[in-house]
Formats: structure tokens, sequence, C-alpha cells
């Protein structure tokens, strides 16, 4: 499994795209919500009207011979039973049944057959029983010609929906977008700045070291000198990392990191800063190797965030531990301490930036060592999470595997 790293354009995309499908959907819901109102008022509208209309024709109803215009009248009185021309015959078992149950009050009801749908009103005027009978076939032409209307309009509406969908979002991401062309300035000017001192910073390291070694200095001295060209070695790593980052043209260069070797530069590298708050600080790992996706500048970075703080909040006496284990498709690098602990109510508050949380002594702290290790695993496609420890707190900085890391541990 190969992770793929989440860049800053991609992320205004999807914002853009978010926006504008969002007020697209509005736009569409409340379309369909007004041809749902529409359609209703209008469905009513006919009813009521067609009742009206039937209703006035059973108590003004004379004869058959003149009922009102798309309507035919059927009545029944001592010589029989008398209908207006044009009547479906289909309808008369229909109408018979409805005579038998005629009482002085107007009935109205909806009748359908093979050849459409009518509306049927029975009543009793002067002695007589009275029906009127309405096609609804033209009721229901009118409906479907406003149904196609309003479909059209909807259409053409979704349309406009989206192009203005896509006008606001891109209005709505372009403060970010400044804001992340000044972050990115900022960061290559600062960048470059620290390149020229950190090149002159590497060389006299590298000469104190040679003289060193030409003076017979000890063995523990000489280890220390070489730990400050190998600091000074990854600090250029760094600068070169965030300019990478900042340039828009390209991508970080991801590759296969060890995350055992990780893990044993970073506690060598922080041994000193251990020993003198007197904490213990150790690493583990399931296996010689274990290969994951992504920058070895960056990942260092975030583990050296990650045990620097766990140091900063681990009283004296206490311990610090490294461990890198696989777990399905992703490698596993946990740091855990011995300290107060991590109320799940403070979980997501010590991500942010410049929270630094409490229990911390010594060194002067800005709350960014967490934010930065959370944002170089989103930046990897991995995540750090806080894990269930029953004393102190243990980060995990999850990493996906490389795809060549071959058999992994279940």
């Amino acid at each position: 499994m190969s992770g793929r790293p989440i860049g800053d354009e991609v992320l205004v995309r999807r914002a853009a795209r978010g926006v504008a499908v969002q007020a697209a959907a509005l736009v569409a819901v409340a379309m369909l919500v007004l041809i749902a109102l529409v359609t209703i008022v209008v469905v009513r509208g006919q009813t009521g009207a067609a009742d009206d209309l039937l209703r006035s024709a059973v108590a003004t109803a004379d004869d058959v011979g003149d009922p009102p215009e798309g309507a035919w009248l059927v009545m029944t009185g001592p010589s029989g039973t008398s209908t207006s021309p044009g009547l479906p015959a289909e309808l008369m078992p229909e109408l018979t049944a409805l005579r038998d149950r005629a009482t002085g009050q107007v009935q109205l009801i909806t009748v359908e057959n093979d050849d459409g749908e009518y509306r049927v009103a029975t009543g009793v005027t002067k002695g007589r029983q009275v029906q009127a009978v309405l096609s609804l076939a033209t009721a229901h032409k009118e409906r479907a010609r406003l149904l196609l209307v309003m479909g059209f309009a909807a259409v053409l509406g979704l349309l406009l929906a989206g192009l203005l969908g896509v006008f606001i979002g891109r209005r709505a991401v372009r403060p970010l977008v400044q804001a992340l062309t000044l972050q990115r300035a900022f960061v290559a000017d600062a960048g470059h700045e620290l390149r020229t001192p950190l090149t002159l910073l590497s060389t006299r390291a590298q000469v104190l070291g040679r003289s060193l070694r030409r003076s017979g200095a000890s063995a523990e001295i000489l280890d220390d000198a070489d730990g400050v060209v190998g600091d000074t070695r990854r600090l250029a790593e760094v600068v070169d990392d965030l300019l990478a980052a900042a340039d828009p043209r390209g991508s970080d260069n991801h590759e296969s990191v060890d995350l055992v070797r990780i893990a044993q530069d970073v506690a060598h590298a922080a041994g000193a800063h251990a020993e003198q708050a007197g904490v213990r600080l150790h690493w583990t790992s399931d296996g010689d190797s274990a290969p994951a996706f992504g920058s070895p500048s960056a990942i260092r970075r975030a583990t050296i965030a990650l045990v620097d703080n766990a140091v900063d909040h681990t009283p004296r006496g206490g311990e610090v531990r490294i461990a890198v284990r696989r777990q399905r498709g992703d490698v596993i690098l946990a740091v855990s301490d011995t300290g107060p602990g991590i109320g799940p109510e403070a979980a997501e508050r010590v991500l942010r930036r410049f929270d630094s949380g409490g229990h911390r002594a010594g060194r002067k702290h800005y709350g960014l060592g967490l934010a930065l290790a959370h944002d170089v695993a989103n930046r990897l496609g991995g995540q750090l999470r806080l894990a269930p420890s029953e004393v102190g707190a243990t980060f995990e900085l999850v990493l996906p595997a490389t795809r060549d890391d071959g058999p992994r541990n279940g």
C-alpha cells in the first residue's frame, strides 16, 4: 500500500468543489420544493374548480340538454333516466350504483376506467336524482404541460446553480489561496535565509571534529562532535524539505523510509536531552526494518517532536519508549511516556498549534510539536492518534507501508 500526499492545491480544489456542490444542492432542493408546492397548489385549484362546477350543475340542472362545457348530465325522474349526448357508456354501471346511494347532499367521487378519469357529483334536485360528470383529461393535460415547463425550468436552474456554485466556490476559497501563497512565501524566504548559516555551521563542525581527532581527544568528545555534524546535516535536510514543500511547482519526493532506523537515530540524538531531564529513553522494534512511505526528514522531524514532547512531560526518574511495529498495511511508530497523561477532553486540543498544555517545566514551549507531527502524518497519507495507555500518554504515528515491504504481521 502506497500513501499519497495531500497537497495544499488538492485541499483548495476540494474545498472549492465542496462549496460548489453545496451551493448547487441548496438551489436544487429549493427548486424541487418550489415545484412540489406549485404542483400541489395547481392540483388543489383544479380539483376545487371542478367540484364547484359540478355542484353548481347539479343544483341548477333543468334538463340534460345544456350541460357545462366538458361535462355531462344524468337525470332520473318518473319518466326514466336521460343522459347528455356523448356520455361514455362504460360509466353507466358506476353511475347507477352512485344514484342508488344519492341523498339530499351532493356527493363527489372520482371514477376511473380504461378511457380515463372522471369526477362525478350525485345529488337530488327538485325531487329528481341528478348527476354531473366531468372528464379530467383536460386537467391532466394542463398539469402535464405545467410539469414539463417546470421540469425544463428545473434543468436550466440546475445548470445555472452549478455555474453559480463554481463561481461562489472560487470566491470562497480565494482568501485561502492567498493565505497559502503568503505561507509558502514565508517558508521559502525563511528556508533560504537559513541555508547559508547552516552550511557555515556544518563546515565549522566538521573542521572542529578533524581538529579534535588530530589533538587526540577522547572517544566521548569525538562522538559528541560527530553528533553535532550529524545534527547540522539533519537541519539542512529539514530546510530542504521545507523549501520543497513551499515549491508550488512540484511535490515532496517521497520514498521508502525505515522507521526502525529513524527510531534508532532519534533515540541517539535525543539521548542528551533525556539524560539532562533525568528520563530514561530507549527504543524497541518487532523486526529489523519497517519501511514506510514518506519523506525521511519529515518523519524524523515528527518523531523528534513526539519524543521531545514525551521527555518534557515525564518527571525525573520516568521513562520514554519508542516502539516500532507493523500492523496490516501500516507501520506504526509509538512514543510512550510515564507522565501525567492526557484526558479525552484534551486529545484534540493538544494537536492545535500554540497549545502547549500543562505539566511542563524547563525550556519555553510554544505548543507546535504535536501539531507539526499531526501535519506531517496527514501530508504523508497517515495519521497521528492518541492510543489508550494505563500510564502516561502514547502517541502513534501511523504511516502507510511500502509495497515492497514483503510479508507483514497482522
